[in-house]
């Protein structure tokens, strides 16, 4: 009984060892979903106070996204990490969520008067037209 706990304890710890270098590894990746999540949350909370519609189960909506994202990297990673031919899909799927994010925040800095361009105008109509689309 001993034997098998050890060989268990053993074997947990080479595959997780194994994890946490490929996380950490991609520090940067986790560190800019940090950045994009908070920055769009940051300008949300702003637009909510300046619009009067607070709400704190809005505002966790960011922690549950961080998370979120967060996880969906961890899987990625680990799937490029298993089949080395997938190396393209923690871009092909994250960054098109970042690029959202940003879309996002950019809209909030407009709402709150802090950009005053025609082109973002124009993008965030656009963007509001394919939206309602859907």
């Amino acid at each position: 009984m001993r034997t098998k706990i050890l060989i268990a304890a053993f074997s947990f710890g080479a595959l997780f060892s194994d994890w946490v270098q490929i996380l950490l590894d991609a520090q940067d990746q986790f560190f800019a979903i940090l950045l994009v999540v908070l920055l769009d949350a940051f300008f949300g909370i702003a637009k909510a106070f300046k619009m009067g519609n607070f709400e704190t189960k809005k505002t966790f909506k960011a922690v549950f996204m961080l998370v979120g994202f967060w996880f969906l990297l961890a899987t990625v990673l680990t799937i490029e990490k298993g089949f080395p031919f997938a190396s393209f899909l923690s871009e092909a799927i994250l960054l098109p969520i970042l690029i959202f994010q940003l879309i996002s925040t950019l809209k909030n800095m407009q709402l709150l008067g802090l950009i005053n361009n025609k082109v973002l105008m124009r993008i965030l109509q656009n963007i509001d037209k394919h939206k309602e689309a859907s």
